[in-house]
């Protein structure tokens, strides 16, 4: 018993370290999962549309802005993209002007 209590304590620090990498690595595709969701919602809407992603949302969605070119009003806007974390789908709404 003594032997499994010193292997925990030992292996602790090296679980915490796997699941912080775990962790990023959920994060990181979280960000990619919503920057490629968010283009496809805007597209046709934005010319030259670069995607801001919030790094990490609400509890319930993740949340891009959209800035680029109106195809409509020939100007700037920036459209705010709402990604539902659960459906993993994407909504944008109409275009503000910056």
């Amino acid at each position: 018993m003594r032997r499994t209590g010193l292997l925990v304590l030992l292996l602790l620090p090296l679980s915490s370290t796997l699941v912080r990498a775990a962790s990023d690595d959920a994060w990181r595709d979280f960000r990619i999962d919503v920057e490629k969701s968010c283009e496809k919602a805007v597209a046709g809407r934005l010319d030259h549309a670069t995607i801001h992603v919030d790094p990490f949302g609400s509890e319930t969605y993740g949340v891009a802005l959209a800035r680029g070119l109106s195809r409509d009003a020939k100007a700037p806007r920036v459209i705010v993209c709402i990604y539902d974390k659960r459906s993993k789908r994407a909504e944008a709404s109409g275009e503000f002007a910056p």
